[in-house]
């Protein structure tokens, strides 16, 4: 069982602006930009008019397209900066207590999640598979644990990272007598985009 609690938090509504005017600049139409984006152009319109909460892959691709970055997508000027402060910061523990979890990135953003996570010693966490599409990166920042993914071990320890399809059933196994702490990230695209 996993207990979480957090905050509400959407992609900024600056991204449809900076779209837009992105596109002006570069004198290209909506169906010019979702052609070379590979989205649908009925998508490119709604989210260029602020109706929709996009996804990282979405925004990724268009971002590809105008050859700039996410962060130009996202904010005009960089001096911007979104703070989650501590008590507000999504909180996930195993319902044996030995997995410990908070979720640094923005709570409710559906394509990201990052987390730093503890894992006590000589004690197992089993990951839940994430949705099709998705992406799993591991870190680990101290310690060592193991990582089997679909029957597969991998050692990992201090410094050292792991990436694989988050669809697949996954656990990290801390056979050591210390607890390990890591960084765990989840990206999820949207098979449409």
């Amino acid at each position: 069982m996993l207990v979480t609690r957090g905050i509400v938090w959407m992609i900024s509504n600056l991204v449809g602006n900076r779209i837009r005017e992105l596109r002006a600049r570069r004198n290209i139409t909506q169906q010019q930009l979702a052609d070379t984006a590979n989205i649908p152009r009925a998508t490119l319109a709604t989210i260029e008019k602020d109706e929709s909460n996009p996804s990282l892959a979405a925004v990724y691709k268009i971002a590809v397209a105008l050859n700039c970055t996410i962060d130009d997508l996202l904010e005009k000027q960089h001096d911007r900066v979104e703070m989650i402060r501590d008590a507000d910061m999504g909180r996930v523990e195993s319902g044996d207590g030995n997995y410990r979890a908070t979720t640094v990135s923005p709570m409710t953003n559906p394509a990201y999640s990052q987390q730093i996570f503890t894992l006590k010693a000589k004690s197992t966490y089993v990951g839940k598979p994430h949705p099709p599409g998705s992406e799993e990166y591991l870190h680990i920042l101290n310690g060592s644990l193991t990582l089997e993914v679909a029957g597969q071990h991998i050692p990992l320890s201090k410094g050292d990272s792991a990436h694989f399809k988050g669809n697949i059933g996954h656990s990290y196994h801390n056979t050591g007598k210390n607890t390990v702490q890591g960084i765990v990230t989840i990206i999820a695209f949207s098979e449409s985009g």
